[in-house]
């Protein structure tokens, strides 16, 4: 094509194809209402919000994305092999982030491991191992686990209380998923003391 052709072409012609453009482009934006740009890193830590496969349908997880909101919340109280109460913990949006308040009591002095399983059954005559391993979310599968939570000291007269701060997963992850309180010196997660539901808004 010549010079005198390409410059030929009619301003409106290049009007009506930006247009387009722009468009289409608006269009697939709208395609995903629950994904939001991130200026953190695509780490283990620091993640944008993740698809689980406790979602079902795909309508379903447009609806469950209108609901997230700093307002989110859930809490869990726990028993243990006898079914006493041994505490509860809450935990609260915070921004991109989860921040998980416990208070507890009746337990033995000394650091205890608290975790998020994956599956949300108490059975005590299983010694809770009903309630599966610890959490992973949206396929990960590193270290530390998305519901490794760290550990807890217990003073001696049996209480705790304390705040985590995470973003290895969002409220809506842990609905309905176990939080495991393991006895002291627990290094293989296997002995467990104490279990409950996380259940839904407060």
């Amino acid at each position: 094509m010549s010079a005198r052709n390409l410059t030929g072409i009619s301003t409106t012609r290049v009007l009506a194809v930006v247009a387009a453009a722009g468009a289409a482009a608006a269009v697939l934006a709208g395609c995903s209402p629950d994904e939001h740009p991130s200026d953190q890193p695509n780490n283990l830590t620091t993640r944008p919000a993740v698809i689980t496969g406790d979602q079902v349908q795909p309508g379903d997880e447009v609806n469950a994305g209108v609901k997230r909101s700093d307002s989110d919340a859930a809490t869990v109280t726990l028993a243990d092999l006898k079914g006493g109460s041994v505490g509860s913990a809450t935990f609260s949006a915070e921004g991109d982030a989860v921040t998980v308040t416990f208070k507890l009591s009746g337990l033995e002095p000394g650091a205890h491991g608290i975790h998020i399983h994956e599956v949300g059954k108490c059975d005590a005559s299983t010694n809770f191992s009903t309630a599966g391993g610890h959490l992973q979310v949206g396929g990960h599968t590193g270290k530390p686990e998305s519901g490794d939570l760290g550990s807890v000291t217990v003073l001696k007269n049996g209480t705790a209380t304390g705040s985590v701060t995470t973003d290895a997963f969002t409220v809506n992850d842990i609905r309905g998923k176990a939080l495991i309180v393991h006895k002291v010196g627990d290094n293989d997660g296997t002995q467990r003391e104490a279990c409950g539901l996380i259940a839904g808004n407060v």
